[in-house]
């Protein structure tokens, strides 16, 4: 048994991930701002600790991360609309709070799982991504990338961490996650903002042309690598796609969506700078080459497309 702390553990992924390592009997301790309300069914286990608070308090972490063998790192502000809204939120929290995180976990010799992302490979064209594929990023004047370049500072800042100090950490760069209990439905994600149009019967805005393509994982295939890499020796030190190579271009997307659900709602092309300004740019393609987990692991994603949405749909029907 380990003493695990998960920041952002009340979010999406962080819930699953508390759920995992409670069921294979760790200690955990959750940090997170939201109100706790997709971590509930957990309060009652004794060795589940929820704490409501900001993981930029320098304190509270020193305090919690004290006696701690393991922390996941996946707290962030993670919506494309604040890249460009409030970008020095994003990287006051993405960036520095990180890296305090990362001071801590090196002075406590915690292990240190962090929740990456696939913008760190920015607009590259040359796609499936490797893990080890060049970044290809716009103009620091374009708020849109303050995200990526976060994210990516971080995953730099650990690998120096272990070449000097010897901290053990695994990266994690998520393709588009998505299931049950996603986030601000109608905010950031494109399954949640088409989920929402969609359940309240409205049109469907697919953005540009909707012919740039993104692929996507169900939960359940997600957690599953994650939680194998975490304990697994050979995988630290290291970064790993977390997604699939099938890709959809958005339009499709939303037409499956709509197939799968029995929905009625009509599309509608709307331009990117009517949504977020004209501080971002859009990604045409977004694949992951996913050899190196699937060598490491033999991890191979189970959900398909289709199952993966009918279970998403039906969650939040029921909701309703």
């Amino acid at each position: 048994m380990k003493k695990i702390l998960v920041t952002g553990g009340a979010g999406f992924l962080g819930s699953y991930i508390c759920e995992e390592l409670l069921k294979k009997g760790h200690r955990v301790t959750a940090i997170d701002m939201a109100d706790g309300k997709k971590i509930e069914h957990l309060v009652s286990d004794k060795k589940f600790t929820f704490i409501q608070d900001s993981v930029c308090d320098l304190s509270l972490m020193k305090h919690q991360m004290k006696d701690m063998d393991m922390i996941f790192h996946l707290a962030a502000i993670a919506d494309p609309l604040k890249y460009v809204t409030n970008p020095l939120n994003v990287m006051e929290v993405d960036l520095l709070a990180a890296i305090n995180i990362f001071k801590i976990a090196a002075e406590n010799k915690m292990k240190i799982v962090f929740s990456s992302t696939s913008e760190v490979f920015g607009r590259n064209k040359d796609v499936p991504w490797s893990e080890d594929d060049d970044r290809v990023l716009g103009a620091t004047s374009i708020n849109r990338w303050c995200y990526s370049t976060s994210k990516a500072a971080c995953e730099h800042y650990l690998f120096a961490l272990h070449k000097e100090e010897r901290v053990p950490f695994i990266i994690y760069r998520f393709f588009n996650v998505y299931g049950p209990k996603l986030d601000d439905l109608g905010h950031g994600r494109v399954v949640s903002i088409f989920l929402k149009q969609f359940l309240n019967g409205e049109d469907i805005t697919v953005h540009g042309d909707g012919k740039q393509t993104r692929t996507f994982i169900y939960v359940d295939d997600a957690i599953d690598a994650v939680i194998k890499l975490a304990f697994y020796k050979k995988a630290e030190n290291q970064v790993f796609n977390i997604g699939t190579p099938r890709e959809y271009s958005m339009y499709e997307f939303a037409k499956i969506m709509k197939k799968v659900g029995g929905f009625k709602s009509k599309f509608k092309f709307i331009e990117h700078k009517k949504v977020f300004g004209k501080g971002y740019e859009d990604i045409p393609r977004r694949v992951p080459d996913t050899t190196k987990v699937k060598k490491c692991i033999n991890w191979r994603p189970k959900i398909s497309i289709e199952e993966g949405l009918k279970r998403t749909i039906e969650y939040y029907r029921n909701r309703k």
